[in-house]
């Protein structure tokens, strides 16, 4: 997403991000920009610090963080200053540029701030509690993993058909007989670890999964980071 108001650089700026093979969004005011953040996800927003009035790039920044906190923001200005940078600061920018700048440098900046975002891994998180599955989803993305979230099996095995995954959870909101359904529909389309997450130890194993845990959120980061540690591992062994 690029949000500016001078329509030269709206004219000039995408088209050639676009050349390098960037898919970009172009918004001319807050209220533009506001829209297009409500109806699609964006990785990178290169936001003018100063659209319509001083200083209310910051209102897109704070909408965005809300959104994704783990979006690349890029902050442009014509009109640098301590204090304004400093604001920047703590709206977590990853990056200030002051106009105009020399495109060839935006670009590297793009390339490494996305490179370092990588996610870890993709994951699909199950749940029938709701509450639950967002706060999951939200732990896991704060760790550097690619989340999708869903509430049933029908919404599950949905995404596992369009979605390579590295790694299934299984709340411990679905009954054990459901998980064992989710886990044969999982194995149909991937062979990824699965981690069945139990409301107690005594209960009896979900067949197929390969890790059975506590549904404590530090044991189970532990066990996503194991998990990847060890796919890492294998990969660097067959290179």
């Amino acid at each position: 997403m690029f949000v500016d108001d001078e329509p030269n650089i709206r004219a000039t700026l995408p088209a050639i991000l676009k050349r390098y093979g960037y898919v970009v969004s172009v918004a001319a005011t807050v209220a533009e920009a506001l829209d297009a953040l409500r109806s699609h996800r964006f990785a990178v927003l290169i936001c003018d610090l100063n659209i319509e009035r001083s200083g209310d790039g910051y209102t897109v920044i704070e909408a965005i963080r809300q959104v994704d906190p783990r979006c690349i923001v890029i902050v442009l200005t014509g009109y640098p200053g301590l204090e304004s940078a400093v604001e920047g600061i703590h709206h977590g920018i990853d990056e200030y540029i002051v106009k105009p700048s020399e495109v060839d440098a935006l670009v590297a900046v793009l390339a490494d701030k996305l490179a370092a975002r990588r996610p870890q891994a993709r994951i699909l998180s199950v749940s029938y509690d709701l509450p639950l599955l967002r706060t999951r989803h939200l732990l896991l993305e704060r760790d550097g993993y690619e989340v999708v979230s869903t509430p049933d099996l029908a919404a599950s095995l949905e995404r596992c058909k369009q979605i390579t995954f590295d790694v299934f959870i299984l709340g411990h909101s679905i009954p054990r007989e459901e998980q064992e359904k989710m886990v044969r529909g999982f194995r149909e389309c991937s062979q990824a670890p699965i981690i069945s997450l139990r409301r107690s130890m005594s209960e009896a194993p979900v067949a197929g999964a390969e890790f059975q845990i506590d549904p404590d959120p530090e044991l189970l980061l532990n066990t996503v980071a194991q998990i990847v540690r060890a796919k890492k591992s294998a990969r660097r062994a067959e290179a």
